[in-house]
């Protein structure tokens, strides 16, 4: 693929993603997958589009993230890793809005040092199981680009846990998409800058 295309490519997914982020926001619930087919195209894909234009581009970590070498450490320290056994976890600041609605304001923290791609989405998410790779994948695949008879693991999983009455996964992949689209915007916004 040439770089004119594989930059036309990642402006139209970044439409598509944003547009969908704004029809999730006005009660289109169902857009979160279109929302997760565009991650899956941007980050994810055996030739996703950000690595493509953009290389050397790097991420914040979720809140909350330990390294191997952090978890190494407390392992040394008190005997077994924090993640042994860990059921769950939501490495996020969520809002209530107080009729029974939510939204992820802080998932990632722009405060450390941003990881690579593949650190990136290899992050536990909800547990050791659960990666932000693994999340976009089972919703881009059993719920937005397939439909299969069932749900996987991490979808069965997720689907288990909910924010008052809202399904925890779609929320996620709502403020991964949100994050993705405002680093990107923000790298365009650098570049051009950098050409004027």
């Amino acid at each position: 693929m040439n770089i004119y295309k594989a930059k036309n490519d990642l402006n139209h997914s970044m439409n598509n993603l944003e547009g969908n982020i704004r029809l999730f926001h006005e009660g289109n619930i169902s857009a979160y997958r279109v929302i997760a087919v565009q991650l899956w195209l941007l980050l994810c894909d055996k030739k996703p589009l950000v690595p493509k234009v953009f290389p050397d581009v790097m991420l914040h970590p979720l809140l909350d993230y330990i390294t191997k070498e952090e978890d190494e450490e407390r392992k040394r320290k008190f005997g077994h890793s924090i993640e042994e056994g860990l059921v769950f976890q939501m490495p996020a600041v969520v809002r209530f809005n107080g009729k029974g609605g939510s939204r992820i304001e802080v998932l990632f923290d722009e405060r450390r040092q941003p990881i690579e791609l593949k650190e990136w989405l290899d992050q536990d998410l909800f547990n050791q199981k659960i990666t932000i790779r693994q999340l976009i994948k089972s919703v881009r695949n059993k719920e937005a680009a397939h439909s299969d008879n069932d749900y996987d693991e991490t979808l069965k999983f997720s689907k288990s846990i909910k924010l008052v009455n809202e399904d925890i996964h779609i929320k996620f992949v709502v403020a991964i998409g949100e994050y993705v689209l405002k680093i990107l915007k923000n790298v365009i916004s650098k570049r051009e800058t950098n050409v004027a």
